[in-house]
């Protein structure tokens, strides 16, 4: 009885809660309705999807071939400057929304849910964040959108296996060239045995020239032999003819 009437209270502060602070949509500020969390049905309707749904060869996948052992690569939506989805990558990375992340993980994952792509995955390596950064932002963006992802299929994260030794200078307005002179020595494995034979998945916010996710994952390969890598992202960089919106369908993430 007790219990019951503890429930009840919560609903009630909730809701008065929302009624005087409403959730509102990240992109369009509009009141969130009661089913949905972090973006409104339409504005996530009008998402550039990539629609890759992880099938092989794809655009994303040819951009690591014959650069690392990789098995599959995917990206969730196309990221383009003063757009939804850079808004929504924006929020998740500097305006303190972790819960952006678990949210399009999870949408991420259910994306792929269909498909074979996680198949064999043994586990999920964020790539991480320098401890500066870390401590300045109070969380990692790639963390939360892995998080997301294990929810809806299961395979562990580990954050326990490389780590960032280098606080990198921000990659938005560098060159290609500067891009992975920047990244290089980068990361430091300090894990080997975890990841010797396995299939990793590691997951990022968004591609842009793929310097970081390369330099990530050579790190993890090195002296590791059997080891392959699979790539998930959120967003992905640019444009290309192959690519367009998808239809104006919201998962239940």
């Amino acid at each position: 009885m007790k219990l019951r009437l503890l429930q009840e209270l919560r609903w009630v502060a909730r809701d008065l809660l929302l009624t005087v602070f409403p959730c509102r949509c990240t992109v369009c500020q509009n009141r969130l309705e009661t089913f949905e969390k972090h973006i409104c049905t339409s504005c996530y309707s009008l998402l550039p999807f990539t629609r890759l749904h992880g099938e092989q060869g794809n655009i994303v996948e040819r951009l690591f071939w014959e650069r690392i052992p990789i098995e599959r690569a995917n990206s969730f939506i196309r990221y383009l400057p003063d757009t939804n989805s850079s808004r929504i990558i924006k929020s998740l990375k500097y305006y303190n929304k972790p819960g952006i992340g678990i949210f399009f993980g999870r949408a991420m994952a259910n994306d792929l849910r269909d498909t074979d792509f996680f198949n064999d995955i043994n586990l999920i390596i964020p790539v991480p964040l320098h401890p500066n950064k870390l401590r300045h932002r109070g969380y990692n963006q790639s963390t939360q959108l892995a998080l997301g992802v294990s929810q809806i299929t299961g395979i562990p994260v580990r954050e326990d296996i490389i780590e960032r030794i280098k606080d990198t200078d921000t990659q938005t307005k560098k060159s290609h060239t500067e891009r992975r002179e920047n990244m290089e020595g980068a990361f430091k494995k300090i894990n080997d045995d975890a990841v010797k034979g396995q299939h990793i998945l590691i997951i990022d916010d968004v591609i842009t020239t793929n310097a970081t996710l390369l330099s990530c994952a050579k790190e993890l390969v090195r002296k590791s032999p059997n080891t392959r890598i699979s790539i998930l992202t959120l967003g992905l960089a640019g444009f290309h003819p192959l690519i367009t919106k998808a239809p104006i369908i919201l998962p239940n993430p």
